[in-house]
């Protein structure tokens, strides 16, 4: 009974730990236990998932309702019940977001650099596209000029396409400076991609989800119920996910010394792997689509965090 009572005391605590959005929670589900098995579900079933953490269906109804709104997910009836699919918008957004948060480690660098100079473009749509390209780990050298380390230039022209900005914006790409600058360049990088915020981000993660694991260690068969196991993942991806998105997923070589993130992403791979599982089959006991059962995972599932066991 202990070790259920410390599990349940946990998965408590998270929940009322920091207010929860109900679209943010609700869209981490989608991304981690939906996306690859259809992406689709009944309202019923996601009310019956998530009711153990406390949650009602007011909160799951009012979420969809919003993640409906904002074109992220498509909504069918069928009689009197709703089912909520992902949308392509949805889908691609999910996509984009999973490259990032079930990496098994840093991306390899060859020491090439793409920069950006955005000449003649309005304030707010040259923020609007800061933004973005913000978010796809590009960081700002100076007003008018932003660099990455990480990003392939395809994927960038594609956003700049996109935004229709690819005629005022010119790319370069650029080798490493020379040794010279190497301290530099370190203590620039640290400033321009906010390196500090980002490292007592993952040391926040870090300290919350560091004392599940001698819990989940010590706990019995008979206490690591398939629902306890979906709750800690959810969580644990919805906490994850909040600090990894953030990330520019700067090569190591231009990381700080004392950098927490790759201890952060190692925590969370040892936890997945322990409740994916009993995760699974909560999720698939539970859910009902349109025509019947949730599909089993698709491949890519189990290549997440550099490979999945199935039991």
């Amino acid at each position: 009974m202990n070790h259920m009572s410390k599990l349940d005391d946990f998965i408590q605590h998270a929940v009322s730990s920091v207010p929860v959005s109900g679209t943010s929670l609700i869209a981490s589900l989608y991304g981690d236990a939906l996306s690859h098995r259809g992406g689709e579900i009944w309202l019923g079933s996601l009310a019956a998932l998530l009711e153990g953490m406390g949650f009602g269906e007011r909160f799951v109804r009012t979420a969809l309702f919003r993640l409906n709104k904002e074109g992220w997910l498509d909504v069918a009836r069928i009689g009197r019940r709703s089912f909520y699919r992902l949308s392509d918008k949805g889908l691609r957004l999910t996509r984009r977001a999973e490259h990032k948060i079930y990496r098994a480690e840093q991306p390899a660098w060859d020491g090439k650099w793409l920069l950006l100079l955005s000449e003649g473009l309005d304030k707010s749509t040259l923020n609007e596209v800061k933004k973005q390209l913000i978010w796809q780990g590009f960081g700002t050298l100076a007003p008018s000029l932003m660099a990455s380390p990480s990003q392939q230039l395809a994927d960038v022209q594609s956003l700049l396409h996109e935004a229709g900005v690819a005629d005022n914006v010119i790319c370069f790409e650029a080798h490493t400076p020379l040794a010279l600058s190497r301290a530099a360049l370190r203590a620039r990088v640290e400033e321009c991609w906010h390196l500090s915020e980002q490292n007592l981000m993952y040391e926040s993660f870090i300290d919350s989800f560091r004392p599940l694991l001698p819990l989940l260690r010590e706990a019995s068969a008979e206490a690591l119920t398939p629902e306890r196991c979906f709750q800690i993942q959810l969580l644990l991806i919805h906490f994850y996910r909040r600090v990894i998105l953030k990330d520019p997923l700067l090569p190591e070589e231009l990381l700080p010394p004392h950098w927490a993130g790759q201890t952060a992403r190692q925590l969370c791979i040892n936890i997945y792997q322990r409740v994916a599982p009993g995760a699974l089959a909560f999720v698939s006991e539970k859910g009902e689509t349109t025509v019947g059962e949730l599909p089993a995972p698709g491949s890519l599932y189990w290549q997440r965090f550099g490979g999945l066991t199935s039991a």
